[in-house]
């Protein structure tokens, strides 16, 4: 996969007249948002928005909804889908949120933190962490490697683009968000029908430790 914007352009057109409902893992998190203390008073990012399905969702129920994916058929799509709603879109690789510095006092990112090496993921956890203003959270789904009890391999920076979507351990996932700067992590592994299915849900703060 070239993992460019034109790839998840022809991704969400190939779902756009068929929206996918939301998985086990999607819903917890919706979940989460719904319970989130003060939300009506706090501007939340979706991080990876895509066609923007969960935008609607969020907007009625936060005050300030910003919306950012790299992809531009996809953000035209999202577009549609929030006429008359107060959501902001901004085109940014989330590579790269510099402009969104203590922004956001909470964010999501549904099987968006995601690149061809290790250290891409990485990069947007960090970027993610410094978009957030203190005490700001952030409710991610990632693909899952299969469970297992042996010692799991971290896969660190270097090596070649990988051959498929990365997957994550839970061990691995706590030790990339903690390296990023999060505390507070919450980790529940969600497991399809088929194990390619299989997902983590985190929850995760940027609070100093205490």
């Amino acid at each position: 996969m070239t993992w460019g914007p034109l790839d998840w352009d022809e991704w969400t057109a190939r779902w756009a007249g068929e929206p996918p409902l939301p998985s086990p893992e999607e819903r917890a998190l919706l979940e989460f948002l719904e319970a989130l203390p003060g939300r009506r008073r706090m501007t939340v990012a979706d991080l990876g928005c895509g066609a923007g399905r969960l935008l609607p969702f969020l907007s009625r129920r936060f005050e300030r909804v910003v919306a950012v994916d790299y992809a531009p058929a996809s953000l035209a799509v999202a577009r549609r889908v929030c006429v008359g709603r107060e959501v902001v879109f901004r085109r940014r690789d989330l590579r790269d949120l510099s402009p969104f510095r203590n922004s956001f006092d909470a964010a999501i990112a549904v099987g968006s933190i995601v690149g061809p090496r290790p250290e891409d993921a990485d990069r947007i956890l960090a970027q993610i962490f410094a978009s957030l203003v203190e005490g700001g959270v952030l409710a991610a789904t990632f693909p899952a490697r299969r469970g297992s009890t042996r010692p799991v391999p971290l896969r660190l920076a270097g090596g070649g683009p990988a051959p498929r979507l990365l997957r994550f351990h839970e061990v691995e996932l706590q030790y990339r968000m903690r390296r990023a700067g999060f505390r507070g992590l919450r980790i529940r592994r969600f497991t399809g029908v088929e194990p390619s299915r299989a997902a983590l849900l985190c929850i995760a703060s940027r609070r100093a430790d205490n």
